[in-house]
C-alpha cells in the first residue's frame, strides 16, 4: 500500500478494516457453532478470544503509519470545538494577541530596516563618514563637518582609502519647464557616487574634470524627479535644463532605490534638508580653498580591503599637519561607520520601543495564559475521566498546547495584517529625520520574526495551562465536580504570581513612558531663545546669474519694506538659517582686531579653535524672531558702511569673561586666512539650533556682507500669522515671478518639526505602557473574579456566620492587592536598577525622578484597587442562602 493510498483513501481503508474484523469474528462464531455451542454462547466466547476490537484497530492503524498526523488532526478538531464553546474568551484572546504580535512585528520591521539591514550601497561595511573631533578644551562639543582643503589633502595622501568624496547641500531652481520649481540637492565631488558604490541607472556618472569651476554644468537626477517632472522619458539624457538661471546638461538618472541620508543624518551640524533630488559637480577647486574655517562639507570615505579607520584617520591627521600649525587648529579627524552616524539619533529610541513592545507582548501572553489556566481549572474532571479511560498525560498536554497554538495562530495572522497597515501609516506620518524611512518594509526576515514570535507566544500562553492539566490526579479530578470544591492555594498562588509579573512589567513600561512624557514636556518648556507665536518663515532663493551679489542685495532691500507695509505685520527680517534647524555657516571663533590681520600675540591668546555659527540677518530680524537684546544694540540700516556684528551671550563669556564686549572685535566668517575683525555692537540671548542641544556660539552679521543666495523671510504679525501668508507670497511673486516659492511655515511648525522624533517615540511608549496597564488590570480582575466564584460557598458561610459586607470586601481586596503591591515593588526596583539604559533619551529629568516614580506607583495601585473593587463588591452581595444551597 502506497503512502498516497494511506493519505487520500483513509475512509475506504477504515471500511475495509472494519469489514475484515467482522469477517474474522463471523468465522470464529461459525466455527464454535459447528462445535455445538449455541449462537449466543459462540459469539460471546469468540469476542472474548478475539480481544479488544478497538485495540486491534489501533494496532492496525499504527502499522499503516500517519498516526501522528491523525492525532494532530484529532487534537486540532477538539481544540477548535473548545474554542467555539467559549466565543467571548476566544475573541478577546485572539484580538489581544493580534494587537501584541502586530505591534511587535511593526516595530521590528522598523528596527530591521533602519538598524539591522546594511545600507544599500556597494560593500557598505567599508563606508565611513569623516568628521572633526574638537579639542577637549574647546567650548564646542560633539563633532564637526569638513573643510574642503583638508578633503583635498586626504584624497591625495590617504593610502588606506579607496576613495574620499565631498558633498554640500544646495538648492536647485528649475525654470523654463512649466512652473518654476525648487528641488533640494547636493553639489558633489566627481567620485561621490563611486565612493558610495552606486552608478546611474541611465546615463553616466560625473567625470573628474567636471568638478572644477566653469566645467560643472552637468546634472544627475533622482528617479523620483525623472518620473514626476519628466514622465520617465529616457530622452532626458543630454537635454539642457535651466538650473538657477544657468544651463545644465542632464547626464544621468539614479536607480529607483537610491537614497541618501537626510539633513542632520549626515552629521550634527548639517541643516535639516529633505532627501536630495538633484546632483551637480562640486564646481570648486579644492586645492585653492582656505585651510581653516568653512567647516560646511560632509565627507564620505571608502576604505581599501583590510584597512582600518584608525589607519586612515592617522593619515588624515598627518596630511594636514601644516594647517594645524598655521591656523592653530584644535580639531582632530576621525572616521565613523556611515551606518552608525546615519542612525545614531534613532538607534537608542528604536531599541527602547522594541523592548517596550516586546514587554507588552509578554504581558499579553501571560494574560492569555492566565485566562487559559482559569479555563483548564474547570476541565479537571474531564481530564480525570480521559485518564481513567486510558489517555496519557502527554495527550492532555498536547490538547491544551494545540488550543493555545490555534489562538496564537489566529492572532498572528491578524497581527501581520495590522502590522502591515500600521507600518504604512507610520511611514506616512514619520518625521523627516527618521533615518532610512524610505527603506522601511516587511520582508522575509520580518515574517520569520513574526513566526518565531508567534511560536514563543504559543509556548508562553499554553505551557503553564497544559502542564497544570497534565498533572491532574484522576482521583482528585472526580471530586472537582462538586460545587463545594475550591481551587487549591497552590494554584491560586501561581495565578497571583503571574499577575505580579504582569504588574511588574507594566510598572517598568509606565516608568519609561512617564519619564519620556515628562522629558518631552520639559523639552517643550525649555527656553528656545526666540518667540515662535504669531510668526511665519518663507524660504526664498535668489540664484545667479540673474541675482549676483549686488542684484540680490537690491532685491532684499526692496522686499523688506514692502513686506513690512502689509496689514497686520509688526516686524520683518531675513536670516540664512532658522532657529532649531541645525547648525550651518560654521567658522573658527576668536577675538580679533580692527586691522587686516591678527598679530601673533592676539592669535595665540584666542580660544583654542572654538567654532561658531554665523547668521547673516537684516536689522529687523531680532524683532521678527523675538530674540531678546541683552546689551548694546542690534544691527541698524546705518551700519552698511561699517563692519559690525552682534554676538550671543556665550561668545561674550568665552572671549571676554568679566569684560564689556561692546566695542570689542571678533573674527568674521570667511575672508583672509587670518580674517579682519568686526566690531561688536550688541549682545543677544542664546538661540538653540536644536531643541535638546545647548545653543551654539553665534555671530550675527549684516546680510549685505555675505554671498549666500538662500534666505528665510521671518514675519511677525499682530494677529493670526497664517493669514499673512497670502500677502507675503503675493509681494515676493510680484517682485520675482521666475523664483519658485516653497510653502511657508509658521515658527510654531518649526518647533513641532524639531521635536517630531521625540514626540512619536514618547507617544508610542506611552501608548504601549497604557496598553500594558490595561492588560495587567484585566488579568488582575480575571484572577480575583475567578477566586470569588470558586470561594462563593466559603463567602456564603462567612456571611451566614455574621461577617459584615465591609469585611468581605476587605478580604477580597486584600487578596487582589497583595500580588499588585508585590508587582509594583518589583517593577520599581527593576526600573531603578535599569534606569541608566534610558538616560540618553531623557531631557532634564533623571531616571530616578522621585515625583515621576511616586506618581506612577500611585496610578498603578489605584488601577489595581479599581480592578479588585468590582469583584469585591460582588462578593459582598452574595446571598448566603443561595451560596449554601450550592453545597
Amino acid at each position: 500500500m502506497t503512502w498516497w493510498d494511506r493519505l487520500w483513501r483513509r475512509s475506504r481503508l477504515e471500511a475495509e478494516l472494519d469489514e475484515e474484523l467482522r469477517a474474522h469474528l463471523r468465522m470464529a462464531v461459525e466455527e464454535r457453532m459447528t462445535g455445538g455451542e449455541s449462537a449466543a454462547e459462540a459469539e460471546r466466547n469468540a469476542r472474548r478470544e478475539f480481544g479488544n476490537q478497538l485495540l486491534v484497530q489501533e494496532v492496525t492503524r499504527d502499522a499503516w503509519g500517519w498516526n501522528s498526523a491523525e492525532r494532530l488532526v484529532r487534537d486540532w478538531k477538539y481544540a477548535t470545538r473548545q474554542i467555539r464553546r467559549s466565543p467571548g474568551f476566544s475573541v478577546i484572546a485572539v484580538l489581544t494577541l493580534a494587537l501584541g504580535l502586530g505591534a511587535t512585528t511593526a516595530i521590528f520591521s522598523i528596527v530591521n530596516s533602519v538598524l539591522l539591514e546594511p545600507l544599500k550601497y556597494g560593500e557598505p561595511g567599508r563606508l565611513y563618514a569623516a568628521v572633526n573631533l574638537p579639542s577637549p578644551r574647546a567650548p564646542s562639543r560633539g563633532y564637526w563637518d569638513i573643510n574642503a582643503r583638508h578633503f583635498e589633502r586626504w584624497r591625495e595622501q590617504c593610502s588606506a582609502c579607496a576613495d574620499v568624496a565631498l558633498a554640500e547641500g544646495v538648492g536647485f531652481t528649475l525654470t523654463g519647464w512649466g512652473e518654476p520649481a525648487r528641488f533640494p540637492g547636493l553639489r558633489v565631488s566627481s567620485n561621490f557616487f563611486r565612493t558610495l558604490g552606486v552608478q546611474p541607472a541611465i546615463g553616466r556618472d560625473f567625470r573628474p574634470e567636471e568638478e572644477l569651476p566653469g566645467a560643472h554644468r552637468e546634472l544627475i537626477l533622482t528617479d523620483a524627479v525623472w518620473r514626476s517632472s519628466f514622465s520617465a522619458d529616457r530622452g532626458v539624457i543630454g537635454r539642457v535644463l535651466q538650473i538657477n538661471g544657468e544651463p545644465f546638461t542632464v547626464v544621468g538618472v539614479m536607480p529607483a532605490d537610491f537614497r541618501l541620508p537626510v539633513g542632520s543624518q549626515w552629521g550634527p551640524e548639517t541643516a535639516n534638508v529633505p532627501q536630495p533630488k538633484m546632483f551637480r559637480p562640486l564646481g570648486l577647486d579644492v586645492s585653492r580653498a582656505e585651510g581653516d574655517g568653512m567647516y560646511n562639507y560632509v565627507s564620505l570615505v571608502r576604505l581599501k580591503p583590510g584597512a582600518t579607520p584608525e589607519q586612515a584617520a592617522a593619515q588624515f591627521s598627518a596630511s594636514i599637519t601644516d594647517f594645524v600649525r598655521q591656523y592653530n587648529i584644535g580639531l582632530k579627524p576621525a572616521l565613523l561607520p556611515l551606518q552608525e552616524i546615519v542612525t545614531r539619533k534613532a538607534r537608542s529610541g528604536l531599541w527602547l520601543l522594541m523592548a517596550t513592545v516586546a514587554a507588552v507582548l509578554l504581558i499579553v501572553c501571560v494574560n492569555v495564559g492566565n485566562l487559559m489556566l482559569v479555563r483548564t481549572a474547570s476541565r479537571t474532571r474531564e481530564a480525570g475521566i480521559r485518564m481513567a479511560l486510558g489517555s496519557g498525560r502527554g495527550e492532555l498536554f498536547r490538547l491544551v498546547l494545540t488550543e493555545a497554538m490555534i489562538l496564537v495562530g489566529g492572532g498572528a495572522a491578524l497581527g501581520v495584517l495590522l502590522a502591515y497597515a500600521g507600518l504604512k501609516a507610520f511611514v506616512a506620518a514619520a518625521p523627516i529625520d527618521l533615518p532610512r524611512i524610505g527603506d522601511v518594509q516587511m520582508d522575509g526576515r520580518v515574517l520569520v520574526f513574526a513566526v518565531a514570535a508567534a511560536l514563543a507566544s504559543a509556548l508562553i500562553c499554553g505551557l503553564a495551562p497544559a502542564w497544570r492539566l497534565a498533572r491532574t490526579s484522576p482521583n482528585d479530578s472526580l471530586k472537582s465536580g462538586s460545587s463545594s470544591t475550591t481551587a487549591s492555594s497552590a494554584k491560586l498562588r501561581f495565578r497571583e504570581l503571574l499577575v505580579s509579573a504582569e504588574v511588574a512589567l507594566s510598572t517598568v513600561l509606565l516608568v519609561v513612558g512617564g519619564l519620556l512624557l515628562v522629558s518631552f514636556h520639559r523639552v517643550m518648556q525649555a527656553p528656545k531663545g526666540f518667540e515662535p507665536e504669531r510668526a511665519i518663515a518663507q524660504d526664498f532663493s535668489l540664484a545667479p546669474p540673474k541675482y549676483h551679489d549686488a542684484e540680490r542685495i537690491h532685491f532684499l532691500d526692496q522686499a523688506l519694506p514692502r513686506l513690512a507695509a502689509l496689514p497686520g505685520v509688526r516686524a520683518v527680517g531675513i536670516t540664512n538659517q532658522l532657529p532649531l534647524r541645525g547648525e550651518t555657516w560654521i567658522c573658527g571663533l576668536f577675538a580679533a582686531t580692527a586691522s587686516a590681520k591678527l598679530d601673533e600675540r592676539t592669535w595665540r591668546a584666542a580660544v583654542n579653535n572654538a567654532l561658531a555659527n554665523f547668521r547673516f540677518v537684516s536689522p529687523g530680524y531680532r524683532e521678527a524672531a523675538g530674540i531678546p537684546l541683552l546689551k548694546g544694540r542690534f544691527l541698524e540700516p546705518q551700519d552698511r558702511d561699517r563692519n559690525v556684528a552682534v554676538v550671543s551671550e556665550r561668545i561674550a563669556q568665552v572671549l571676554w569673561p568679566g569684560q564689556n564686549p561692546i566695542g570689542k572685535f571678533v573674527g568674521s566668517c570667511g575672508g583672509e586666512p587670518v580674517p579682519a575683525g568686526v566690531e561688536v555692537v550688541g549682545v543677544v540671548g542664546e538661540v538653540r539650533a536644536g531643541p535638546e542641544k545647548d545653543a551654539p556660539l553665534t555671530v550675527y552679521q549684516p546680510y549685505w556682507h555675505t554671498n549666500t543666495n538662500r534666505f528665510f523671510f521671518v514675519i511677525r504679525t499682530a494677529g493670526d500669522a497664517v493669514a499673512a501668508v497670502a500677502g507675503v507670497r503675493s509681494v515676493l511673486r510680484s517682485m520675482g515671478p521666475e523664483v519658485p516659492l516653497v510653502p511657508a511655515t509658521t515658527l510654531d511648525q518649526v518647533v513641532d518639526e524639531s521635536v517630531a522624533m521625540r514626540r512619536i517615540e514618547m507617544e508610542l511608549a506611552v501608548s504601549f505602557a497604557v496598553a500594558a496597564l490595561l492588560f495587567a488590570s484585566l488579568g488582575l480582575y480575571g484572577v480575583i473574579s475567578f477566586a470569588v466564584t470558586r470561594r462563593t460557598p466559603e463567602i456564603g458561610i462567612r456571611a451566614a456566620l455574621g461577617a459584615h459586607p465591609s469585611d468581605l470586601i476587605a478580604m477580597v481586596v486584600r487578596q487582589g492587592m497583595t500580588p499588585a503591591v508585590v508587582g509594583v515593588a518589583i517593577g520599581l526596583a527593576a526600573a531603578l536598577a535599569g534606569g541608566q539604559l534610558i538616560a540618553s533619551q531623557l531631557f532634564r529629568v533623571t531616571p530616578r525622578d522621585p515625583v515621576a516614580l511616586s506618581a506612577i506607583a500611585g496610578l498603578l495601585l489605584a488601577v489595581a484597587l479599581g480592578a479588585c473593587w468590582i469583584p469585591a463588591r460582588r462578593a459582598a452581595r452574595i446571598d448566603p442562602l443561595r451560596a449554601l444551597r450550592m453545597e
